[in-house]
């Protein structure tokens, strides 16, 4: 039971630090807290976000895949790896990975928008038009709204 709270507070420790820009030092606690916890889908999701962010594709894939693996009836793992895939131009894999996490937790404004960005990028508009449309009413930022309703122009 320590272990997993001692895990938990370093998992936190990392997000301020990787927040603040210190990545070594939340990659440390990211690392550090993996060794108290190796069953933490939030550490794992966590410093899969770093690795992406640090030019780490490959072992960002893995932090994402073990997430994956403790809890396949959630979607963050696949819609980080969504992410981590359109940013390396695999739209094909970006795509299915996002249908999943969509799939998983329909809800999600963030897989939302995640695909009718993929939409875009892919010459699909009249998809992501469909998409913003149905994302549109649940967007509270105005800023966001107005982004949105200028790309469906």
């Amino acid at each position: 039971m320590f272990s997993k709270k001692k895990a938990g507070k370093l998992v936190e420790e990392g997000m301020k630090l990787h927040r603040l820009g210190d990545l070594r030092g939340a990659e440390m606690r990211y690392v550090q807290s993996l060794s108290f916890d190796p069953n933490s889908i939030e550490a794992h999701l966590n410093y899969g976000d770093l690795l992406k962010a640090t030019q780490r594709p490959k072992a960002a894939e893995i932090e994402y895949r073990k997430a994956m693996i403790m809890d396949p009836e959630r979607g963050e793992p696949h819609a980080s790896l969504g992410s981590l895939y359109h940013s390396q131009g695999r739209h094909e894999d970006a795509e299915v990975e996002y249908n999943l996490a969509y799939d998983l937790q329909p809800g999600n404004l963030n897989v939302q928008l995640n695909l009718a960005q993929l939409y875009m990028d892919t010459t699909r508009y009249s998809e992501m038009k469909k998409m913003y449309s149905y994302v549109l009413p649940k967007v509270k930022d105005p800023k966001l709204k107005a982004f949105i309703e200028d790309r469906m122009k």
